[in-house]
């Protein structure tokens, strides 16, 4: 016999029952993972034994490279350890100076292009050294410059030559004009070193009798500077036939590099020098101290002459060192 059931609705409700029956363990928010993180790494940031451990790795770093830095000067030359400066600047001309302590010079014709002229030379020469400010005079026969350098990297660099450069390639006739014969400063206690600078070949060389090449040859030598360090050279730069003008080429090695630097005169003119004409009676006039003659008497007066060329060539064909002229 049917049973007459009462029909179930059915809906899509969830009854308590079927939810704790599907229920599982919830998700948590992002939000709220992401606050747990950052607590967490900031606990760690702040703890004393991360601040330890920092300490600890920067001392170490530390001490590892400057253990590295001094292995390395150790086992390379001071002078191949690459410097931070350019080498093009690894050298400083501290000074150029004219330091002839006696000698001859030449105050050039008024036609040629690098006159000076006589003008009042004789009173300016009477009073000390002005006469010689801004170059009015061109050294005859022998100069002397004190070049003082100075090294301004942090390694060494090595001089291994200076070579000099003529203006033009080559010398050209001696110059005519007035002789002027006159003291001037002394020399320091540096590297002394000659130039004949119309050689064929000019090229720095040692002073004395055995004078050899100084930066070439079976002895050659060196100059070596620190940083900071100065060295100082006179170079007594002669000329027998020619009248000279030149700069020096200084060429150096530091840090495992080559390179090059020009030094010249003051206010970056050339050196130059002329050489003495044979016959006296070539020049304009010839001024000299009494130095240069014989005083009527005993008395040593500070006195400075004036005689024309021929007059001097003339007075002094014997030989003899003449009587001092009237003045």
């Amino acid at each position: 016999m049917a049973t007459d059931r009462r029909g179930t609705r059915r809906t899509g409700a969830l009854t308590r029952a079927s939810v704790r029956r599907g229920s599982g363990r919830r998700t948590a928010r992002p939000e709220r993972e992401e606050s747990a993180r950052t607590t967490g790494r900031l606990r760690f940031v702040t703890s004393p034994t991360t601040w330890l451990l920092g300490i600890l790795l920067a001392v170490v770093t530390v001490t590892f490279q400057d253990v590295l830095t001094a292995s390395v000067k150790t086992i390379l030359p001071l002078d191949r350890v690459p410097d931070r400066l350019s080498p093009q600047n690894a050298i400083d001309v501290v000074e150029v100076r004219d330091v002839k302590d006696f000698g001859y010079y030449v105050v050039p014709d008024a036609g040629r292009a690098e006159a000076r002229g006589d003008g009042k030379i004789l009173e300016e020469m009477a009073t000390g050294d002005a006469w010689r400010e801004g170059r009015k005079v061109v050294d005859a026969g022998a100069a002397d410059w004190m070049i003082t350098v100075q090294g301004r990297a942090s390694q060494q660099v090595r001089i291994t030559d200076i070579v000099p450069v003529l203006e033009g390639g080559r010398c050209e006739e001696p110059l005519g004009g007035s002789l002027a014969h006159f003291p001037s400063q002394g020399v320091m206690d540096v590297i002394p070193l000659e130039l004949e600078v119309d050689a064929p070949r000019p090229r720095l060389k040692t002073v004395g009798e055995d004078a050899a090449p100084f930066f070439t040859g079976p002895e050659a030598k060196h100059i070596t500077l620190n940083q900071n360090e100065t060295e100082a050279f006179v170079v007594h730069a002669t000329a027998s036939t020619g009248y000279c003008r030149w700069r020096y080429r200084v060429h150096y090695e530091i840090g495992g590099s080559t390179a090059e630097t020009l030094i010249s005169g003051p206010g970056g003119r050339p050196f130059e020098v002329t050489a003495r004409m044979t016959d006296a009676s070539g020049y304009r006039k010839v001024y000299f101290p009494s130095l240069d003659c014989v005083l009527p008497d005993s008395r040593l007066r500070h006195t400075w002459y004036e005689q024309t060329g021929a007059e001097y060539a003339r007075d002094r064909r014997s030989g003899k060192v003449p009587p001092c002229p009237e003045s």
